[in-house]
Order: C-alpha cells, then sequence, then structure tokens
C-alpha cells in the first residue's frame, strides 16, 4: 500500500479551509498596497502645491537688452518693478594706473662687442630658437651656442657682403645694413624666432637718401628681466641698495607695506605679493617693453601711491612717484533721457539707476531698453506640474477601482472596487479643480478661466488654451496668484487641507490601512494555527500507518517461519517410507499442518 500518498491527499483535502484564508490574506494585502500607493500619489500632490504657495514664484521676474547680440549684463531681483528703461551710456568707467619706466632692465651687453654674448645668454624676451631665418632670401643658420656677433658674421656670408649687422649698446638694438637694394627679412620656411626674438621687421626699414643704403633696427630696446630669476639675479638696470645685511626689503602701495627678499624672491613673487595684498591694485609685466604697471582694481577716478627709500624695489622697476599715472575715468549715462548720472563702475544699480532690484552691467558706449518681465515659465511650470500630480491620483483611482465588463458579458473587478471611500475621493477632488474660488473678484475665479479644465467626462485636468494660460500669466500675474494662494479659499488652501485630512490619522487611507492590517495578522494567526493542525494530523497518520506497516511485517516473517517448518517435515516424510516411525512422522506432519492452517485463520 502507497500509504504516503494516501497521507497527502488526506492533507490537501484538508488544507482547502487554509487555502481560502490565504486567499482572503493576499486581497487584503493587495488593497493594503492599492491604498499605499494612493496615499504616496496624495502626498506628492500636496508637495507640488509648494512652489504654486510661495510668493516669489508669480513675483519672478525675468530681464534683459533688447539690443540684438548685446553684451550687457542685466539681471533683476524678484519682485522688481516690470516694464522699459533706456539706458544711455555716454562714457565707461575705467580703472586708474600707474605706467612704469620702459625698458628697465640691463641691455644684451655693456658695449657693442657681442663677440662673447651666446644666444642662449642673451637676455630678450623671447629665447631665441635653432634652426634659419632669411635675409633677402639668403638662408643664415644659427645655433644656440654661437655667439652674437658669429650671427652677424653669418648674415653677411649668406647675402656676399651686402648685409651687415651691428650691436648699439647705446640704445640696445641690433641693426641690419644693406648697402646697396633693400632689406628683406623673413620666409615661410623659417624655424629659427631670431628676426621676431631681436624685433626686426623690414617694415622699419629706413633709407638714407645721401648714401641709397638701407637699415632696418629693432623695434625697441632688447633686454629684459627675468621674472623667475632671484631679484638679485634678474637683470634690473638700476640696482636695489634699500635692503638689510641679508637682503630683507619693503615698499608701500596704498599704504600697505609689502616685504621682499632680493636673494629669495623673484619679481613674479613680488608681483603675486603685490596682487594678493590689500594694496587694491593688480601688478602686470610687458616683455616686450620690460615695462612694469599698477592697475587699480576697482574702476573710476581714484588715485595710486607708491612710497619706498631711495635705492628701493619699486624704483628698480620703474614705477615711482614720477611715473606716467592715467586716472580712471567714472561711467557717465542717462536713464530714459534724465541725467547724466555718474557711477565709479560699470554695474550699475538702484543706487544710481534708481530701480530697486535692478543691476545692469554695461560693456558698451551704446544706447539699450532694459526691459523687465514676468516670469511666465516658472509660473507655468509650477501650474503644470500641479496637474501633472493630481491627474496621477486620479489615473490611480480609476485603476484600482474601475470595473470593466467582457465582450462576452463577463465582469471583471479591480483591487478596490466596492470601496466608496476611495471613488468619492475621485469625485471630491475632481469638484475641488472645477469650482469656482469664493471671495475673488475680477475675471478670475476658477481654472477653466485661464485655460485650464476637462476633457469630456475624463477626470483628468489639461491646459485645453495654452494662449489663455499665457495671457492671465502675463498680464495679470496677481490675479492668477490669487486664485492659488488666496486664504482660506484658494486651491493651493483647499488642496492641502483635503490631502492632510484624507492621508492623517483619522483620514481615510489610514483607517482603512489600520483596518486591513488587522484583517492580515488575524489572518496570519488563522494560517499558523491550522497549518499546525495539519502538521499534527500528518504525524498522526503517519505514525498509525508505520505501525500498520510493522505489524504486516510481523504476520509475514511468521507465516515464512511456519510455512519452512512445515515444508521441511514433508520432505523428510517421503524419504522414510520403509522406517519404522513413518506412522509418527505422519501424525507429526497432520498436527503441524492443522496448526498451521489455524495459525493462519
Amino acid at each position: 500500500m502507497n500509504w504516503t500518498e494516501i497521507i497527502s491527499e488526506i492533507i490537501a483535502a484538508d488544507s482547502a479551509s487554509m487555502n481560502q484564508v490565504k486567499a482572503q490574506q493576499t486581497t487584503v494585502n493587495s488593497q493594503n498596497t492599492a491604498l499605499g500607493a494612493l496615499g504616496t500619489d496624495l502626498t506628492n500632490l500636496e508637495n507640488s502645491i509648494y512652489t504654486l504657495e510661495d510668493p516669489g514664484t508669480f513675483s519672478a521676474v525675468t530681464a534683459g537688452s533688447t539690443a540684438g547680440n548685446s553684451t550687457w549684463q542685466v539681471n533683476a531681483d524678484s519682485g522688481t518693478a516690470i516694464g522699459n528703461t533706456d539706458i544711455n551710456v555716454g562714457n565707461l568707467a575705467t580703472a586708474s594706473k600707474l605706467t612704469g619706466a620702459g625698458h628697465v632692465s640691463v641691455g644684451l651687453s655693456p658695449t657693442d662687442d657681442v663677440a662673447g654674448t651666446t644666444l642662449a645668454n642673451l637676455g630678450v624676451a623671447d629665447p631665441i630658437t635653432a634652426g634659419t631665418f632669411s635675409v633677402n632670401g639668403a638662408q643664415v643658420t644659427v645655433t644656440t651656442s654661437e655667439s652674437l656677433q658669429d650671427v652677424f658674421s653669418a648674415i653677411s656670408t649668406a647675402t656676399g657682403g651686402n648685409v651687415t649687422a651691428a650691436y648699439d649698446s647705446g640704445s640696445d638694438t641690433v641693426t641690419l645694413t644693406a648697402a646697396t637694394g633693400t632689406v628683406s627679412l623673413g620666409a615661410d620656411n623659417d624655424t629659427s624666432n631670431f628676426l621676431s626674438a631681436t624685433s626686426l621687421y623690414d617694415g622699419n626699414a629706413v633709407t638714407d637718401k645721401s648714401t641709397g643704403a638701407v637699415t632696418v633696427s629693432s623695434a625697441s630696446a632688447l633686454g629684459s628681466v627675468g621674472l623667475t630669476s632671484t631679484i638679485a639675479d634678474s637683470g634690473l638696470k638700476k640696482a636695489v641698495t634699500d635692503v638689510d645685511g641679508s637682503g630683507n626689503g619693503t615698499f608701500t602701495i596704498n599704504g600697505v607695506a609689502v616685504d621682499f627678499n632680493v636673494n629669495t624672491d623673484t619679481l613674479q613673487t613680488v608681483m603675486d605679493k603685490i596682487n594678493s595684498s590689500n594694496a587694491g591694485v593688480t601688478a602686470t609685466f610687458n616683455n616686450s617693453n620690460s615695462q612694469f604697471t599698477l592697475t587699480n582694481n576697482s574702476m573710476g577716478d581714484t588715485g595710486i601711491s607708491v612710497s619706498e627709500a631711495s635705492g628701493g624695489l619699486l624704483d628698480a622697476m620703474g614705477l615711482n612717484t614720477t611715473s606716467s599715472f592715467t586716472a580712471g575715468l567714472n561711467a557717465s549715462f542717462t536713464i530714459n533721457g534724465s541725467g547724466p548720472f555718474t557711477s565709479a563702475s560699470n554695474n550699475l544699480d538702484a543706487s544710481v539707476d534708481g530701480i530697486n532690484g535692478l543691476t545692469i552691467n554695461a560693456t558698451s558706449k551704446t544706447t539699450q531698453t532694459v526691459t523687465v518681465g514676468t516670469d511666465t515659465s516658472g509660473i507655468s511650470t509650477a501650474i503644470n506640474n500641479l496637474i501633472s500630480a493630481y491627474n496621477t491620483v486620479q489615473t490611480e483611482i480609476t485603476s484600482q477601482t474601475q470595473i470593466t465588463t467582457g465582450t462576452t458579458g463577463s465582469v471583471s473587478t479591480s483591487t478596490l472596487s466596492g470601496n466608496m471611500d476611495i471613488t468619492g475621493m475621485q469625485a471630491d477632488l475632481q469638484n475641488l479643480m472645477f469650482n469656482s474660488i469664493s471671495g475673488l473678484t475680477g475675471s478670475i475665479t476658477s481654472l477653466d478661466k485661464i485655460g485650464i479644465g476637462f476633457t469630456g467626462t475624463s477626470p483628468l485636468l489639461s491646459v485645453l488654451d495654452q494662449n489663455a494660460l499665457n495671457s492671465a500669466i502675463t498680464s495679470n500675474p496677481e490675479a492668477v496668484a490669487n486664485l492659488f494662494t488666496s486664504y482660506p479659499n484658494g486651491l493651493v488652501a483647499q488642496i492641502d487641507a483635503y490631502v492632510t485630512k484624507a492621508t492623517g490619522p483619522e483620514g481615510v487611507i489610514a483607517t482603512q490601512t489600520n483596518a486591513l492590517n488587522t484583517d492580515s495578522t488575524n489572518f496570519t494567526t488563522q494560517i499558523n494555527n491550522l497549518e499546525t493542525q495539519l502538521t499534527q494530523e500528518q504525524a498522526s497518520l503517519t505514525t498509525e500507518f508505520t505501525a500498520m506497516e510493522t505489524a504486516e511485517s510481523q504476520y509475514q516473517s511468521e507465516e515464512s517461519t511456519l510455512n519452512s517448518i512445515l515444508n521441511t517435515g514433508s520432505s523428510s516424510s517421503s524419504s522414510s517410507t520403509s522406517s519404522p516411525s513413518t506412522t509418527q512422522s505422519s501424525a507429526f506432519a497432520n498436527a503441524s499442518t492443522s496448526s498451521a492452517t489455524s495459525s493462519t485463520s
């Protein structure tokens, strides 16, 4: 007998009631999940109104210039008055500048003799590279290990002696002279920068009318200071003597002291110290004419003062009280024809333009119209977010409560079908969004007045008339704001109150969720009890069938023993027919057979 299969069938039959309870629990849990999803959607709907609740959403503005390709930067704070302003900038503000003397470096050589001055050590602003350059079509090859005089000789050789070169230590320039003809410098295939590094351009050619000779001289003095070498080794023409025994010195700019050491600081680190200090100026260096400049960080007509003892570093850099000073200018402008007004900078704000919240950075001397308008994009986005969140709630309710009929007449229900509280919520929200707002005056008292409504019988909202919405936001943003934010009847307040009630501790969602949780817990208890009963029943049946099988096995063993005895007795009788004990054996066999038969019965 396959009793294990019998037990399985018995347990399966007795599990029917437990399976019914499990199915009920699955239904309850599905309803709970559906309510949780709806609660989340309602919370998202409530969150979507926060932007509309913010007054800044409706007071936000955009600003810009109507001029095409304008480089002006126009900004307006929230609440800036809407309108157009004509700005005419007659003069831009500039910064004051102290320009140092040019060519503050030593020359390439203290004498005209440059036979010992190699190109590698030539103190020009742009280090010379090896390669070739052209003079009157002839290529001249140079290496950085050559002296400047070697290059001069190579130029003469390449041009057949017609063009000669020389260095003037007084002017710190190189001059090329052609005895006849012209001087033509450079070619497309030049690989050395010798000509540009020495500022030799054939456009600077001068012809001696008496001799016909043509000369080309360097456009400016060639020596340049080394910004990355220590001050002592930088090549400044004037020595810095106002230092102590360790090389420490100091100077002031606009009353701010700057310390330096000629043996450890470079001219670049000194400029960095100036620029990072509170002196309010920026120090720069022009390589082309070896010149330092101080420029005010702020614009307008303000001065720059420098001070140090005789032999100081600033004087060696060409920056002293006799340096060329260019005073900065204040910006000059008119507003809507009024003015002129002045500003120390090109940033025009309420302190000078008179318009609170409006800031203009003028970058050109032009007349431009600056316009400030309502930021319609921010309001539109906030409204569309509300519509989207509302539609998500309505779609969720429809999905969870709808009842559909198939083509064959079959009816299909949803998780929350028949839940009148939830279907009532759908109607409540639809009425809330459809009704007019009490207490409002004017033409905008409901969503349909700004082009928002329902399509047919659908509970979903949409922008039915985008032009109407844009027009309302642009022309009457205050009325649109009142539609949403008026208290206590505005849409924001109504939605907030409804969602808070529905999702609160005493609301529909919480109440039903708690009841469903209780049901699910009770079902779990029932299932556990039934499972315990079934486990006990299965164990009991298994014990009984096992006992039966044990007994059956014992009976079979006894039968086998008796049969063995009977079979042995029969065999002995057959083989001893002439024995005197035949009668006794037969009697024993008969008795045994009778006993076995009785036992089997």
